[in-house]
This record gives structure tokens, C-alpha cells and sequence, in this order.
């Protein structure tokens, strides 16, 4: 009773609400699919529902939203493709089978369709096991081989969707199939075509004959003509050294004018910025070892450079204490 209701609330929600007929199918879909169902399959009630409802419009030829349906059901877009052909598959619907030709004219690419069956030859031998080669995903991987083989431009997530398989899953067939690909196929074309072989008649063929090898004789010059050609080579030899000379004297010559004449006159120089120097502090006379004279009245000049050095002070200089007298007590 509570499926029936979810039936009717989901059917609402895609629009399906007045096929009838399309609802009776979901719901013996639904009586199957519970005898059919395994303990491995795990399927939501919402999810299987949903997929019922699609697989019921789809048989009976009515319009149905898909990307409504993958967002009431509760699943990715991958995930939902994948629960949905379980489900087909468990209810025996699928009778179509995936072939190399269709898919090759589904994704127009129908000139890999012959190395694309070869492919499929040359896995089925080297593999070990016996397979199922009709499952989706070995067609697929089949004809993924013979367009990258022959460089031919397709769709990639569109034929992983076809395959019905996982990325990883993908990726590991794909990594199982290139490296037997490549060893049998890709290594051929690479070598490129093989020589032709050319059949001659045996009346038309004729006889080789060794050539008759020319004696050739070594032509010696004569002495006066190698030492004149000799002596010519030098001479342009030398030619050419003393023009490389000449041209470089006359560069740097040229060079030499060039530049900026000096003049001859002294550059000035700065008498008012010298600073004095230092005189030893001795008069004269005493820098000559003569003792100073008495002059009548005149006393010898004193350098200019010399400065008075600052007198220790006294109390008894002083000017003020100079009239005071310090009585002493007499002992």
C-alpha cells in the first residue's frame, strides 16, 4: 500500500499523473522486480520507483524527463544510468545487444569498423578466460583501440557511457587493452608498409658485367710551376697581412683625434683656502739657536698662531682679595 502511494506521489511529481498505462506497467514492473531481485541488490524505494516509472514511459513511448527523474531519485547522473540498466537487465528488457557496427555508426566512425573487429580477434585469443565479448564494454573498448590506432577524434565520455562502466573500471581495460594493442597492431604501422617484391623474367633479366676500371694516372707538376704557385700564395698571404695592419694603424689613429685636447694651461690653485700651518712656538731668533738681544725699548713679537694658556687661579691675584690681609695667630 505504500509503494502504491509512493507510485502515484512520484508519478504526480514527473508529470505522469494521467498515463495510466504507463503507471500500471511501473507497478508490474515493480511485482517482478521484487520476485526477480537478489539480496546483493540494494536499491532505495525511491530510486527503483523512479527508474520503474522511466523504464515504463520509455517501453510504452511516452514523454519522460530525465534530468527530473535523476534529481527525484536521489542519484548522480553515472549512478543512475548504472541502477537503471541493472534493473532493465533483471527484468529481461534489454534484448537489443550492443555491436561493433552500430556503435561505429552512432559515433561516425565507420572506417575503424574492420581493424576494430580484428582487435576484437586478437584479444579474444590472447586472453586466457573465455569471455562474453558481446558485453557493452569490450565493444566499446574495441572500437576506443581502432580510433586511437587510426587517430580518429571521438567522444570519450560518451563511449564510457556506452560501456557502462566506472572511470577506474574504464581505466584499467583501457591500460589491459593498450598494451596488447600496441603490441600487435601498433608496431606494424609504425614499421610501415613492407618492400615490395619485384619479379623479374628470366629472359627479360640481364647479365651484369663488371666494369672496366680506368686506369687513372697521377699527374705530377712540375717544380717550376709549383714554386711560382707557391710564391703567389705567399705574397697575397702578406698582402693581406699588411693591409690588416695598415687598417688597424689608421683606427687608432682616428681614435687618437677623437678625443679631447688637453690645454696647456696649470690648473689653479687655491691659495685662499690653505689652512696656516703650525708654527713651533719659537721666536726667530730661537729657531736659529741665537740667543734674543735687549732692544731699547722694544719687545720681540709674538707669533700669531700662539695662544695664551689659561692661568691657574689664586685668591691673592684676585683683584678683590689683593688689599685684604690674613691676620695669622702667632703661635
Amino acid at each position: 500500500m505504500a509503494t502504491s502511494k509512493t507510485l502515484r506521489l512520484l508519478a504526480v511529481k514527473l508529470g505522469l499523473a494521467n498515463e495510466v498505462r504507463v503507471l500500471s506497467k511501473a507497478a508490474e514492473f515493480e511485482r517482478l522486480l521484487q520476485i526477480k531481485s537478489t539480496p546483493g541488490n540494494n536499491f532505495s524505494d525511491t530510486s527503483k520507483i523512479v527508474i520503474l516509472l522511466d523504464l515504463a514511459a520509455s517501453l510504452l513511448g511516452t514523454n519522460f524527463d530525465q534530468k527530473t527523474a535523476v534529481k527525484y531519485s536521489g542519484l548522480k547522473g553515472p549512478s543512475y544510468r548504472n541502477t537503471r540498466k541493472v534493473i532493465e537487465n533483471l527484468l529481461e528488457l534489454d534484448n537489443e545487444k550492443l555491436s561493433i557496427s552500430t556503435l561505429c555508426l552512432n559515433l561516425q566512425c565507420t572506417g575503424v569498423q574492420d581493424l576494430a573487429e580484428s582487435i576484437m580477434k586478437e584479444y579474444e585469443t590472447s586472453s586466457k578466460v573465455v569471455l562474453d565479448l558481446t558485453l557493452p564494454h569490450y565493444v566499446c573498448m574495441a572500437v576506443y583501440q581502432a580510433c586511437r590506432i587510426n587517430k580518429v577524434k571521438i567522444t570519450k565520455s560518451k563511449i564510457i557511457e556506452k560501456s557502462r562502466l566506472k572511470p577506474g573500471q574504464w581505466s584499467e581495460l583501457d591500460a589491459e587493452w593498450t598494451k596488447i594493442v600496441d603490441e600487435k597492431f601498433l608496431v606494424v604501422k609504425k614499421r610501415g608498409q613492407p618492400p615490395k617484391v619485384v619479379i623479374e623474367n628470366e629472359n627479360e633479366m640481364e647479365i651484369d658485367t663488371s666494369p672496366i676500371k680506368e686506369t687513372t694516372e697521377t699527374k705530377i707538376e712540375p717544380y717550376e710551376d709549383w714554386k711560382r704557385r707557391m710564391l703567389e700564395q705567399a705574397y697575397k698571404e702578406l698582402r693581406e697581412l699588411e693591409n690588416k695592419k695598415r687598417i688597424g694603424k689608421n683606427r687608432v689613429s682616428f681614435n687618437e683625434d677623437m678625443l679631447p685636447r688637453r690645454s696647456s694651461r696649470m690648473t689653479p690653485q687655491k691659495s685662499s683656502g690653505m689652512t696656516p700651518q703650525k708654527s713651533s712656538g719659537m721666536t726667530p731668533l730661537q729657531s736659529s739657536g741665537m740667543s734674543p738681544q735687549k732692544s731699547s725699548g722694544m719687545t720681540p713679537l709674538k707669533s700669531p698662531s700662539k695662544q695664551r694658556t689659561p692661568q691657574k687661579f689664586s685668591p691673592y691675584k684676585s683683584p678683590e682679595k689683593a688689599r685684604l690681609r690674613l691676620n695669622f695667630p702667632k703661635i
